[in-house]
């Protein structure tokens, strides 16, 4: 995996949160000084001639928290564990991951509420199929071995192939905002306290409990549901835009969206895409098309 790419991923996904590039900068600067410091307390025993002539490769500085397969996050985020979600619990899955090589890989990139998960379970990936043991007969599952998810990239960037699931992009923000909506101010503090803030700035303190609300009122700015004459407060009017556009992170789905993950991969990427609406004539095709049955 090539660590200045991923570094440069991370300064992008991270600049919002931040204050700007130049903090952005700043801190992909310091993930990478760790990273190097981290390699040479790593080889700083080993003779130099073998560091010099490059004989023999680095060792992985970190494994997967459930099982013995190598991963690219965790070789660099040393302390980090990567998501149960994103690893394959199937013994084929796992013997096959110790002997493909990076170039034939496919990394799953996975955008939520477009149907991925359902293709992610397909593919071995735990995601919300607990305690998934199986995957799909096929190439594509064999091959598409790392998952990239939101702030999580696990893949390597001279894979084969970076596979999509896309759909209709309206009704992907309906999902995701009827998924993310609390049901009240209590609950989302004792199930969500990590998302507390962000959700109540969106659905509590501005009026955006319907859909409705949240195109009439914050984006057309009109009158809202059921004649409501609320109008509203720049601030929220900002809100509304920034969220439905993924530039600030008020809900999780809508802010890790297609452009997100999209920036994130390398320059010379090559996509696969499976629509939402098409799902088994599409992976029918790219099964195919990567050299499956027919």
């Amino acid at each position: 995996m090539n660590v200045k790419n991923f570094d440069r991923k991370f300064a992008l996904h991270h600049q919002h949160s931040f204050g700007g590039r130049w903090q952005a900068y700043l801190f992909s600067a310091a993930i990478g000084f760790v990273f190097i410091s981290i390699q040479l307390f790593a080889i700083r025993d080993k003779p130099i001639s073998i560091i010099a002539n490059n004989a023999e490769p680095l060792q992985a500085t970190n494994r997967f928290s459930h099982s013995n397969i190598s991963s690219p996050f965790e070789q660099i985020f040393v302390v980090n564990r990567l998501p149960k979600y994103q690893t394959k619990k199937s013994p084929e899955a796992q013997q096959i991951e110790k002997t493909i090589s990076p170039t034939d890989r496919i990394c799953f990139v996975h955008v939520g509420k477009s149907g991925g998960s359902t293709v992610g379970c397909a593919l071995g990936f735990g995601l919300h199929c607990k305690n998934n043991t199986k995957m799909m007969d096929g190439l594509l599952p064999r091959r598409t071995t790392n998952m990239f998810h939101a702030d999580c990239y696990d893949c390597y960037d001279e894979s084969a192939f970076f596979l999509f699931v896309v759909r209709n992009p309206l009704e992907r923000i309906k999902s995701a905002f009827l998924y993310e909506r609390p049901y009240g101010i209590n609950w989302l503090k004792n199930n969500y306290p990590q998302y507390y803030e962000r959700r109540k700035a969106f659905y509590m303190d501005c009026p955006f409990r319907f859909l409705e609300d949240w195109v009439q009122i914050g984006l057309l700015g009109k009158t809202g549901s059921k004649g409501s004459k609320y109008r509203m407060k720049e601030e929220c009017q900002e809100i509304a835009r920034h969220s439905v556009w993924g530039t600030r992170r008020y809900q999780e789905h809508l802010y890790f969206n297609y452009q997100f993950h999209l920036e994130g991969l390398p320059d010379n990427a090559k996509l696969l895409t499976i629509r939402n609406e098409h799902l088994l004539d599409d992976w029918n095709q790219i099964e195919q098309y990567i050299g499956g049955e027919k």
